[in-house]
């Protein structure tokens, strides 16, 4: 089963002629708002032209006096094309048309139809009875036309407004039933730009490929002779690759990949394949896995990757990430993780002759043990150590102590790894041991700041004094904010080469 859906305005029905115009004028002059308003005779700029009448115009002056003689004074350039297009194979014959038709009788009072320029005078809706004998002329086989009126109901509701527009084809649309099997030929072209965009946005979304977009040229004559298909892989190609974005702004990774997966199946393309890349990348920083993520960047992350402290950075940048997503626990988990993971890797690199993995009951995890230890340890150790297996574990309160005997110059001079190690510290232990809700100034409040902006800093700060770097922001330390740069600028670059 085929189904043809297209949509009107007033380039659909011309005047060859204008020999019969004034007789039938007269005749229904009064159902016009204002006499002056159309013209005994119709505009014309250019004499091999033909006559050019808004919609409503023409629907009152010929569609209510239709005869076999007067029809031929119409000329139809849009239908005609479309028409040939569809009856050119035996294979998109329509079984069914659809028509859409406009009336905005509701939008527009009596002093807005006085103006001849009101949108009011496009409305389609009086040249039924002229699609109607068009129709059945050209398709004498199809037993199923049926006429659907866009109609607003009040004022705000206007056909050129994007919304509305989009609503009413959606309600107009959603009663359509229809074959699985069916082809959907869509001409989208006649109409307010809103209607055109609402009509290819809906019939794409509900019948996904199986559309077929009917399209010509009404404004070149040798063009306008002859329709086109365009397959519906086209359009929603663009508007695939514009959900993408709007995913990708929101750092949606996965989201972006099945999206755009399909496109780089067996696709030799350079930039798609280095979309894919990118985006495998991303995926598993997403779920912190830095390490590979490091490696899958190959050359460009060698020098970082050899860097202890390296993966803190992006630790630190995921909990911004996920700030940004309104996801505050896990922001608060991925920042507080980034300053104490890197402590430990600053612990293991420092101390490499005092850390042995003894215990047997936890192999996995290091304790500092009395091997050569620096005087200015004395102290921390023996506070700290297990009695049974004189050892400290580096994790939790040790951990921090280690830190601050280590560097206790440094310590007293830097506020933001002070805050980490106590309030930030007791507000991490007594948040992950609740269940209730999260607040974005929960986060803030948990790192003794109160923005987005002096968070960052304390993080970034906790980060380049453990590290003993001078990173001016965590966006700019970490790997994958290069790679999502990347990433943008590559999908930019193929939207523009559709």
């Amino acid at each position: 089963m085929n189904i043809w859906i297209v949509t009107t305005g007033s380039s659909d029905v011309k005047l060859k002629t204008d020999d019969n115009w004034g007789t039938l004028f007269r005749k229904v002059r009064s159902q016009l708002y204002d006499r002056r308003f159309v013209p005994t005779q119709p505009p014309n700029t250019d004499e091999n032209e033909p006559f050019i009448v808004p919609a409503r115009a023409m629907g009152i002056v010929y569609g209510s006096q239709l005869t076999d003689e007067y029809y031929q004074d119409l000329h139809f350039p849009l239908l005609d094309a479309f028409s040939a297009k569809l009856l050119e194979k035996g294979k998109t014959n329509p079984d069914r048309i659809i028509v859409i038709l406009t009336n905005q009788e509701v939008v527009f009072d009596n002093e807005d139809r006085n103006i001849d320029k009101s949108p009011y005078w496009q409305d389609t809706c009086t040249l039924k009875p002229i699609f109607k004998q068009y129709f059945e002329r050209n398709f004498p086989q199809v037993k199923s036309i049926d006429y659907w009126e866009l109609k607003p109901k009040s004022q705000d509701e206007g056909l050129d407004s994007w919304n509305k527009a989009l609503l009413l084809v959606q309600q107009a649309l959603s009663s359509l039933e229809f074959d699985k099997n069916a082809n959907i030929y869509v001409s989208h072209q006649a109409g307010t730009p809103a209607i055109s965009s609402a009509v290819q946005f809906n019939c794409l979304a509900k019948f996904g490929k199986k559309v077929k977009f009917l399209v010509s040229n009404e404004y070149e004559e040798k063009l306008a002779e002859k329709g086109d298909f365009i397959e519906s892989s086209t359009y929603l190609q663009g508007m695939q690759v514009q959900e993408a974005k709007a995913l990708l702004s929101r750092y949606d990774y996965l989201g972006v990949e099945r999206i755009l997966k399909p496109y780089w199946k067996d696709a030799s393309d350079p930039l798609l394949l280095e979309i894919r890349d990118l985006l495998a990348m991303a995926i598993q920083w997403n779920f912190a896995k830095f390490e590979d993520f490091g490696k899958a960047r190959g050359d460009v992350t060698k020098e970082p990757l050899n860097q202890w402290w390296w993966m803190g950075y992006e630790a630190a940048y995921l909990g911004v990430i996920r700030l940004r997503q309104g996801n505050t626990v896990e922001a608060l988990f991925h920042s507080f993780r980034a300053v104490e993971g890197t402590i430990t890797k600053w612990a293991l690199e420092k101390y490499k002759l005092q850390i042995k993995y003894s215990n047997p009951t936890q192999p996995n995890t290091a304790y500092f043990h009395d091997v050569n230890l620096p005087h200015n340890l004395r102290n921390w150790f023996n506070d700290n150590k297990h009695h049974r297996f004189g050892t400290v574990g580096l994790f939790g309160k040790p951990l921090f102590d280690l830190l601050k005997a280590s560097y206790s110059a440094e310590w007293n001079l830097n506020p933001h790894i002070q805050v980490f190690a106590s309030n930030t510290r007791d507000e991490r232990n007594s948040t992950f041991h609740s269940l209730s809700g999260l607040q974005e100034q929960d986060v803030f409040k948990a790192w003794n700041t109160k923005s987005r902006e002096e968070w960052e800093s304390r993080v970034l700060g906790c980060l380049n004094f453990v590290s003993q770097q001078k990173f001016v922001s965590l966006k700019s330390a970490s790997l994958m904010a290069k790679v999502h740069d990347e990433l943008v600028n590559s999908i930019d670059r193929y939207e523009l080469q559709k």
